[in-house]
């Protein structure tokens, strides 16, 4: 797996090893328009949360995810997760056996991970919980009917919004390292103001921004300024269309817009996933809901690129500050915002106006 120019890992093959069998274009979730599901089933609907009160805290909604895969590793499954490596500043999946291991995975990390080592690891005499993002188990699922283990495998993933260019995380860690020096650890999500304004990054402890004060990394992520290529054009994972057993997220939306602990949208996908979530009883509270609620406030389709996305992506590859980007993204998108009839008689300016305009607002963002 490399880097791209843009910041998105993509694989890169190997012709001298390639033996042209076909089988990573075969189990690749963006070769298809359709999405590995296994087997028909009515999909069941909850909200829920951990018994465990620190484990709810900690997590990102109410900790059903970090329940599920607890509850697997007692039954010996290896669990697939991802986590954050501050060394390589980078989220990385790797394989936890035991729950001290697990821990490194709370939380919700919101860059690309690399899959490449731990996908790698599966073998067909053990049991594995998968977790990733929607692609990435689309692809899995592919990956583990090809080799016959969908009885040993059981696969989660979360309502996702997309992943922004780690060249904008790059840009972004400059900046803080710029007020606090070297970063050792990060929280993405921290619930001291509550549930509802846990879109924080709290840095070595101490370095706190937030997404309601205007914290850059979140303005350039939900604003959908920098994201992969295929999360405007090829996204057919939104609601509930899944690849996974299981399906897990924030359930924002009225239905508990004052609960500040958290709560987990939870789907059950599948006879397996509806399974393991009512032998679960005893460590997690679920809440019989429906999909109106539990999707209420995920996004319904493919993130729409906004105007400023080509001059984001552009000056990401260069030595521009991220702030300046953010400004000047933020002035072009004013124009998005303007009715439809100021920007009909706008065409109708003079040439010569129009022409000023440009020049004015190309020597801004430039």
């Amino acid at each position: 797996m490399i880097i791209n120019p843009d910041g998105f890992y993509q694989p890169e093959v190997n012709e001298n090893l390639c033996i042209n069998c076909g089988v990573c274009v075969d189990v690749c979730s963006f070769q298809t328009e359709d999405i590995k599901q296994n087997g028909l089933f009515d999909a069941e609907y909850f909200a829920g949360w951990s018994h465990d009160k620190d484990v709810r805290h900690k997590c990102s909604s109410g900790g059903v995810g970090f329940e599920i895969a607890r509850y697997l590793l007692e039954k010996d499954y290896v669990a697939i997760v991802c986590g954050y490596n501050s060394s390589e500043r980078r989220a990385k999946h790797f394989l936890a056996n035991t729950i001290d291991e697990l821990k490194a995975s709370v939380g919700s990390k919101y860059i690309q991970s690399n899959t490449y080592y731990a996908f790698s690891q599966l073998q067909s005499e053990k049991k594995y919980l998968v977790v990733g993002t929607p692609c990435q188990i689309d692809s899995i699922r592919r990956w583990v009917k090809r080799m016959k283990m969908d009885d040993s495998v059981i696969l989660m993933d979360f309502f996702c919004h997309g992943v922004p260019s780690l060249l904008m995380w790059d840009k972004y860690l400059a900046k803080v390292e710029g007020k606090i020096g070297r970063i050792d650890n990060i929280v993405w999500r921290d619930k001291e103001a509550g549930w509802h304004d846990s879109w924080v990054m709290k840095v070595n402890g101490c370095y706190v921004s937030r997404f309601s004060q205007g914290d850059l990394f979140y303005r350039m992520f939900l604003k959908n300024r920098c994201l992969a290529k295929p999360c405007y054009d090829k996204c057919k994972f939104k609601g509930i269309n899944s690849a996974a057993d299981i399906r897990i997220g924030d359930l924002w939306g009225r239905e508990y817009a004052k609960n500040e602990e958290g709560v987990s949208g939870v789907v059950g996908l599948t006879k397996k996933g509806a399974s393991l979530l009512a032998e679960m009883s005893k460590v997690i509270h679920l809440e019989a809901s429906s999909t109106e609620i539990v999707c209420e406030s995920q996004m319904k389709s493919c993130a729409i690129r906004p105007l400023s996305y080509r001059y984001v992506m552009r000056n990401l590859r260069i030595n521009k500050p991220l702030s300046e980007i953010d400004r000047n993204a933020s002035f072009i998108e004013m124009f998005e915002e303007i009715p439809s009839t100021i920007k009909y008689y706008a065409f109708c300016l003079p040439v010569k106006i129009k022409d000023t305009v440009k020049k004015i607002i190309r020597d801004t963002v430039q």
